[in-house]
Order: structure tokens, then sequence, then C-alpha cells
């Protein structure tokens, strides 16, 4: 049993990077990977802490990535060398030019009724620059929500992303790739993927990322129903994807997927993973 779709402290989960790896020695996952949002700021951590308790670890990411119809995907990173030049340049420009349009964001906020100063985010800001994810948790401190996904869907969903904001398709492939890794499109069944698109509109979506750079597509997720599985898998055999699978873990930020397991009876088969590495 794999987990390759969990987040941290780093983005919107509630373990550390160290706590997710010692759930994983004692949960007994055979590998687990870490993809925080547009984050690898705590992978280091968790591979010292993997290191120390001889677990399988595997550097990804999860990149937001734009559409052009005002949406996004969710793009995963899967086996990256973080150390990689190439990789570095593309992820460090991204997240510098992102950081440079919070302003806009607390405007925003602002019009919502929800009044937030850059210094009361600070306290929340992981690997250096602002997000929105440090602004969801000061959302939280203040009593505005309760947990990340109510942050999210009352306030910050409604704020359309700014160009820049968003990771360009181009550069979400040719950084994971430039890493030696995989990329794979997250929870397709859902609007942060092909939710609601027919499925011509689909096909041909997917035909042009497979030739911009998509290796495969999330194919075991908790939530698919056995429609979704078995539309993922038609386009998994019609376009040659690889397949991925993890349980989105968030910890006590998605209190009923536990990790590795989801909410029970789903399981990622460890095969996946030779033929993804």
């Amino acid at each position: 049993m794999i987990d390759l779709h969990t987040h941290t402290t780093f983005s919107d989960g509630s373990l550390t990077p160290t706590e997710l790896i010692q759930l994983a020695k004692k949960t007994g996952l055979k590998a687990v990977a870490i993809t925080d949002h547009d984050s690898i700021d705590g992978l280091m951590e968790a591979q010292a802490e993997a290191d120390k308790l001889d677990v399988n670890f595997i550097k990804g990411i999860e990149f937001s990535v734009e559409n052009n119809n005002f949406r996004l995907f969710h793009i995963l990173g899967l086996g990256l060398d973080i150390n990689n030049k190439d990789f570095l340049e593309i992820y460090n420009n991204y997240r510098e030019t992102r950081a440079k349009k919070i302003n806009y964001v607390f405007a925003e906020l602002n019009k919502l009724g929800v009044k937030i100063t850059q210094s009361e985010v600070e306290p929340f800001i992981t690997g250096g620059l602002i997000d929105r994810q440090a602004i969801a948790k000061t959302i939280i401190s203040k009593g505005l929500a309760s947990d990340m996904k109510m942050a999210w869907n009352l306030y910050l969903d409604k704020i359309p992303y700014l160009k820049g904001e968003l990771i360009t398709q181009n550069d979400a492939f040719n950084a994971i790739h430039s890493a030696g890794g995989k990329a794979f499109m997250a929870h397709f069944h859902i609007n942060i993927g092909l939710g609601g698109y027919s499925d011509d509109e689909s096909r041909n979506i997917l035909k042009k990322l497979k030739e911009l750079g998509l290796d495969g597509l999330e194919y075991y997720y908790p939530s698919f129903t056995i429609e979704d599985s078995e539309r993922c898998e038609k386009y998994i055999r019609e376009f040659g994807f690889l397949k991925s699978g993890g349980s989105d873990f968030h910890g006590a930020n998605r209190p009923h997927i536990k990790l590795g397991i989801g909410e029970g009876s789903f399981k990622v088969p460890n095969t996946i993973l030779e033929w993804i590495l």
C-alpha cells in the first residue's frame, strides 16, 4: 500500500512533514509522497525523517496550472530532483511572480468584508513568500472560517486568479520533467480537473496536455465513483497514460480521509510506483 498524494502544513494540511512521515511509518505504507500545493519547502524536512525511519519517500508537488477558461488544473509532479537548476529557476520565478500579486487578493478580500493586513499573515508564511494558503490560515485564525476548506469556499475561491498567479502549462510540465519527475492530472473528475466538460471536450484537453507533457492521470482517488474510474481507465488506455493514486490526505483538515486508506476501503497498489519511477 502506498500514498502518492498528501499535504502538510507547508500548504493546507495539518501535520508537519516530520509528523506525516512518522504516520506513514506507523501506517505501514511502502511509500509516501508529499505533494504540497505549489511548494517544495517541506520536502527536505520530510526526507530527513524518512531517512531516519527507513520510509520510501517520493518528493512531489501539486501545481495549480492555468487553464484558458478561467479555470485551473491541479498537476502532480512525482519523483522530483528538487535541486535541479532548471526546475528551481521555473519554480522560484513562479513563486516570486505570484507573491507580487498578493495586494490584489487583499483588496478583493476587503470588498468581501474581510480586512487582513500583510503583518497578520506573516506568521503563517512558509518558504519565505506570501501566498493564498497563508491568507487562508490567517482567515481561520481570525475566526472567519473553521478550516481551510471553509476559508477557500467562503472567500478565496471567489477571487479570480490574476495572470502570473498560476503557473503556465508549459512551465509546469517543463519544471517537472527537468527535475526527472512525471506529471499527472489530479482528481480529473472535479472542477479543478475535467469536471463539467463533455467527453469530447475532455479528450481534446487531454490530447493537448499530453502533447505538452502530461504523463498520466490520478486513477486511484477516494471519492471516485465506479463511473469515474471507468472513464479514467478509458482515457488512460486511449492516450497511453500512466496511473497514479493517492488519498489527498490533509490530516485534521479533512478528518474523514485517512493516510493510505481514504475513508477505509481505498487502496493504491505498490506496483504503480514501479511504473512511475
